[in-house]
């Protein structure tokens, strides 16, 4: 689940005025991952993937969150160096991150990024572009600013090991979207954000540049939601966060609990619409540690309550994690709560209560609507 994308190849960053600041979680695959992975580290969960000597940074990381490519085996310069495994001088040959930018403005643009580095074998990384590594790509190089998130932008030279400046960059020749990689160098590697720049000067500063993520294509509660003209939809944004154990989930589009300080989270809000009849869809999303349930309450009294399936996959939308309630009165006004409980499959591994909003749909309608199928609206 640490190594799962959580945005899909049609979600791409945006490039603005010669600049694009780029989230490490947000790449959209892993390759070459037989003998190395990245693993996500967050405030809320942290991976179990063999060796690792380095504590939690996620605090002080942007977004809270980041990568680091495990297992490390070597931490110090008496470890063993095993080439193909622990360390790679040649990019594109082991454990490979893509990243889908939309350049605006075609030209150089020099590389900066964010990393901690705890030792002296922890410390290097290659950018590619499009499946190529140019030379001015490989050998990304980090010395100062040790156990801390430090911003760097210097080549590993044979003359000058602790790097040379304006060496990294990448050559943009159309605008469009490009492919970017970064493979790995050395194991234990930490970085959490990197940004990419026209302007040779430019130096990057606390956490850098806000990020500009688009999603292409709705999210699958705003999809389903308008599958029927006359749905009514409460997204999770028109419901509190504060106080109620729940926080925002991948780019806002679920709320969910922190399994490290919550097992259960509740949020109210005021039904805002025509006082009738309807089927009430409740979206949820399928996880694959554990099947969390799920209550709607209306004014205080419990309507049901659910547990959507288990899924293969760290998380899943769709009709097998939908709850439907039938021919409901609801009157403006009405208090709707959600109450959420994590599950967990195995005790050690939590869920984390995911879901996306209630649909009011008219009555005869919300089976069509908790049911839908995405492929019948792309290619109707």
């Amino acid at each position: 689940m640490y190594t799962a994308p959580i945005v899909g190849e049609e979600n791409f960053f945006e490039e603005k005025n010669g600049l694009v600041a780029i989230e490490a979680e947000y790449y959209y695959k892993q390759s070459k991952s037989e003998i190395r992975q990245w693993y996500r580290t967050t405030i809320h969960e942290a991976p179990f993937a063999g060796l690792d000597g380095d504590d939690n940074h996620a605090s002080q990381a942007s977004n809270n969150t980041y990568l680091e490519i495990l297992p490390d085996t070597r931490a110090t310069h008496a470890d063993k160096l095993i080439h193909g495994e622990n360390f790679s001088n040649e990019p594109g040959k082991l454990e490979v991150l893509h990243y889908k930018v939309n350049f605006n403005n075609p030209g150089r643009y020099y590389l900066w990024m964010r990393a901690f580095s705890t030792g002296s074998e922890d410390n290097g990384i290659h950018v590619g572009l499009n499946g190529t590594w140019p030379e001015n790509g490989q050998r990304m190089q980090w010395c100062e600013g040790k156990n801390e998130w430090t911003w760097d932008s210097k080549q590993r030279t044979k003359e000058v090991h602790c790097g040379v400046p304006y060496q990294i960059y990448l050559d943009i020749e159309k605008s469009g979207v490009h492919d970017i990689q970064l493979s790995m160098r050395e194991d234990g590697f930490e970085f959490d954000k990197f940004i990419l720049t026209k302007d040779r000067n430019y130096v990057p500063k606390d956490k850098g540049a806000r990020v500009t993520l688009l999603w292409t294509e709705p999210s699958y509660f705003q999809t389903i939601g308008a599958s029927v003209i006359e749905n009514k939809t409460l997204p999770v944004d028109d419901f509190p966060i504060e106080g109620t154990g729940y926080y925002k989930d991948t780019g806002g589009r679920w709320l969910a609990i922190n399994p490290n300080k919550n097992k259960e989270a509740s949020t109210t809000t005021d039904f805002t619409f025509k006082s009738a009849n309807y089927d009430v869809v409740f979206v949820g999303v399928g996880e694959n540690d554990g099947q969390s349930t799920f209550t709607l309450l209306i004014n205080g009294t419990e309507l049901g309550s659910y547990s959507p399936s288990l899924t293969q996959k760290m998380f899943e939308e769709g009709e097998a994690f939908n709850a439907l309630w039938e021919n409901v009165q609801l009157n403006k006004g009405d208090k709707v709560t959600v109450v959420s409980k994590i599950g967990s499959t195995d005790g050690k591994e939590w869920a984390r209560a995911r879901w996306a909003g209630i649909i009011f749909a008219p009555v005869g309608k919300g089976k069509e609507v908790k049911n839908l199928l995405l492929s019948h609206i792309k290619n109707p």
